[in-house]
């Protein structure tokens, strides 16, 4: 019988890692010293792994409907809209991170729409981007690539929100639970490593999105492959 490892590389980076920071925080501040320990029995590190998975599905759920729902739809502007130069965010919000706003050439653009228009697709929005990305599953080495850019999103997105539970978890016992500095310590360090891997993600994110564009835009139609 084929024996086969039951997790992935995505969900040991991007499940297990942020389960272990949020459940390592807070047995600090509970003082139970669970993770802690010099030792591991195997039940121990079976119940230790499945306790940091399940909360690991926990955070890239809410970090999935707070950083894509409403940080980048709602806040920011979607890759499928900043990439094509419509971005929601304010002016200095652009100035602090416009590495994320940076439009396509207006070439790129054109190719884009002129090839989508005749699906009907003659605007940016959700239907162009399914359009290329449609284009995009027929070219192994796209995908390959969406592969990789999707592991590294969703590992920043989930580290992120990970991290600054983390911190707000570290800082509530520091400030209001005689907790001591090596807890506000903490408390900061992880708030910086959640707003460094949230930069991340956005870069990642924006990556994905670019990547089905520009493969779209600069591959042959399927008529002129077959000619």
């Amino acid at each position: 019988m084929d024996q086969k490892i039951p997790f992935t590389s995505y969900d040991f980076w991007a499940y297990l890692s942020a389960g272990f920071i949020v459940l390592g925080a807070i047995d600090y501040v509970a003082g139970t010293h669970l993770l802690y320990r010099d030792s591991w029995s195997v039940v121990q590190g079976i119940m230790a792994m499945v306790s940091a998975y399940t909360v690991g599905q926990m955070v890239a759920s809410l970090a999935s409907f707070l950083y894509e729902k409403v940080l980048v739809v709602k806040l920011l502007g979607a890759p499928r809209m900043v990439l094509f130069g419509r971005a929601k965010a304010w002016k200095p919000v652009r100035w602090l991170i416009p590495g994320y706003f940076e439009a396509l050439p207006e070439p790129t653009q054109n190719a884009i729409l002129e090839r989508a228009a005749p699906s009907g697709h003659k605007v940016p929005g959700e239907g162009l981007f399914w359009c290329a990305f449609a284009h995009a599953r027929t070219t192994p080495a796209v995908m390959s690539r969406l592969g990789d850019f999707l592991n590294l999103y969703g590992f920043a997105r989930n580290v992120s929100l990970a991290a600054f539970l983390s911190a707000a978890v570290l800082y509530w016992h520091y400030r209001w639970h005689d907790g001591t500095d090596t807890a506000l310590h903490l408390s900061r360090g992880a708030f910086v490593v959640g707003l460094g891997m949230l930069l991340r993600y956005l870069k990642f994110f924006r990556q994905y999105a670019l990547e089905v564009f520009t493969s779209y835009a600069h591959s042959k139609p399927e008529a002129e492959k077959k000619s």
